[in-house]
């Protein structure tokens, strides 16, 4: 792992309490203001490793049994969501993003990590451009990054949302990055992710067979095999 990453995962390895293995070997990094995406089939393990990363396997019945996450130069194996968050991880749920019966000011102060006063004014600013569409997932988008985050963490960001609102989602993911902060994607649509990411990670059977930049993944059969030929674990 390079040691200009902001994240690295090393060989993790998940397991829950029921004794089934969430992913048996998995190894990614993300370098500061990187996109990076997750690939794979159902059950190929993308949510166990985002959970695994932010410190949410608890809320699952499971738990990093080896292997070792680093972030900021911080061991964060196994430690618990909010020391994730004061080091700078924001995680966006593949469910359950907002909470629908706050207003929307409601769920963007319903974080209990939030920056001082004037950044949090200068990432009000910010975030008011993002929720011009008024859609749950630019909400949710929203609310990670009022706490300051230097790492975002979005699980299936798609899932759910029309074709025709890609594009828009799309340049909110862009503006994002511009503002330096590293974003780890997992997404149902291949197409959106691959339009968006700088560096790729093709997950089956819970262990990563596969990685490259976009270009590597367009017009191949990588994606195709990931998806087809790996039995979900």
């Amino acid at each position: 792992m390079s040691s200009a990453s902001l994240l690295a995962v090393e060989q993790l390895r998940v397991r829950y309490r029921n004794g089934a293995i969430g992913i048996a070997d998995v190894s990614l990094q993300v370098a500061p203001g990187q996109v990076v995406a997750l690939f794979g089939p159902n059950g190929a393990g993308k949510t166990s490793t985002v959970r695994g990363i932010s410190g949410f396997l608890k809320t699952e019945g499971a738990r990093v049994t080896g292997g070792r996450v680093t972030f900021d130069g911080h061991n964060v194996t196994n430690a618990e969501p909010h020391r994730q968050a004061k080091l700078g991880i924001a995680f966006v749920p593949e469910r359950d993003k907002v909470f629908p019966t706050l207003t929307v000011s409601e769920n963007l102060l319903a974080l209990g990590t939030l920056p001082r006063p004037a950044r949090r004014k200068e990432l009000q600013d910010f975030v008011s451009g993002l929720l011009s569409g008024g859609q749950r997932q630019m909400l949710a988008l929203a609310r990670a990054i009022m706490s300051d985050p230097k790492l975002l963490i979005v699980d299936e960001m798609t899932l759910g949302l029309h074709h025709s609102l890609l594009p828009v989602l799309a340049t909110a993911i862009e503006a994002i990055e511009s503002t330096g902060t590293s974003i780890l994607l997992v997404d149902e649509s291949t197409g959106f992710a691959l339009e968006t990411a700088h560096y790729c990670y093709l997950l089956a059977a819970g262990e990563v067979v596969e990685e490259g930049p976009p270009e590597k993944f367009h017009g191949s059969e990588l994606l195709a095999a990931g998806y087809v030929d790996r039995a979900p674990c």
